[in-house]
């Protein structure tokens, strides 16, 4: 989905919490590429290997990732490369099935002591140093403590800024929502016009004539053009509409042609946006037409829920 024109997020930075998988599934027998980014080389996308030992390497690869990003849209991926130092959990134990890894890992240093050491290296005082992870352990365990009697409660959440967004009636009231009918009938002329000036198939364009003659008479309404009119006057009062799915721009029964599709030139004519003021540069009402992963869709839609 990465650079498809409706589902596009301006770039992703993706981050891999490379741990080596584990200790009973390797790296080998977990998947077919050598590294576990491989995967976004179908996208193109620039790939960071960086070793999370390297507190700085690793600073520095964020920072570059973040720049990449924001100056061209486009994806990146941080394959973050660590280790797992235990197993599941403290009574399990990875050296039943990954002995000589363990042995490895059983002789690392810690990535805050590495850090620490380099620092020290590099001329910062340790009393310093020490200091500041004494302060810190503080007041984690001063958190650990507090936690272990605060209470919360549910009306905690519910705070004056949430209330001022949350307003329960902008959208919940019941209220008249009919057009006028002179109104309608000036916005249904506007959604059942092609442009004269440009082809398109003979059997869309007389189902556009069809739906003028039924705005002019009254009479005849079909589903789609009803829809069409419930979209276009949504628009018309400052919401935006966008469909998203398969085939949502022609309807799946062919019933919608909301997008209508030049025969003599590439892109098409979106009638229903023709009721937004020209020159606004606005796509209030958008029909994108999806890639066939429904569940990849519907999160997208619903904000990677």
């Amino acid at each position: 989905m990465e650079s498809l024109v409706n589902y596009s997020v301006g770039g992703t930075i993706h981050i891999i919490m490379n741990n080596q998988i584990a200790f009973t599934t390797t790296p080998d027998r977990g998947r077919s590429g050598t590294y576990s980014s491989d995967v976004a080389k179908m996208i193109n996308a620039p790939i960071f290997h960086v070793n999370g030992d390297d507190m700085e390497a690793v600073a520095k690869v964020f920072g570059i990732a973040a720049e990449y990003r924001q100056e061209f849209k486009k994806d990146v991926v941080i394959d973050l490369i660590g280790y797992r130092q235990l197993g599941h959990n403290e009574l399990d134990n990875p050296s039943f099935t990954s002995p000589l890894t363990y042995k490895i890992v059983k002789n690392m240093k810690p990535t805050k002591d590495i850090y620490k050491a380099q620092l020290i290296s590099e001329g910062i005082d340790q009393a310093r140093l020490d200091k500041i992870e004494l302060d810190t352990d503080a007041y984690l365990e001063a958190a650990h403590v507090k936690s272990k009697t605060a209470k919360f409660g549910v009306e905690k959440w519910e705070n004056a800024a949430w209330e001022n967004i949350k307003n329960p009636t902008r959208y919940g009231a019941v209220k008249d929502t009919g057009v006028d009918l002179g109104h309608l009938r000036n916005i249904g002329t506007k959604i059942s016009s092609l442009p004269v000036d440009s082809k398109f198939h003979p059997s869309v364009a007389k189902i556009y004539k069809e739906r003028m003659t039924a705005i002019e008479t009254g009479k005849g309404i079909s589903w789609g053009q009803a829809e069409a009119l419930a979209f276009a006057t949504l628009i018309d009062e400052g919401y935006h509409v966008r469909l998203s799915g398969q085939d949502v721009e022609r309807g799946t029964f062919s019933h919608r042609h909301a997008s209508v599709y030049y025969q003599d030139k590439d892109g098409s004519y979106v009638p229903i946006n023709s009721v937004i003021p020209d020159g606004s540069g606005v796509r209030n009402f958008i029909a994108a037409g999806s890639h066939l992963s429904e569940y990849a869709v519907l999160g997208f839609e619903y904000g990677y829920a």
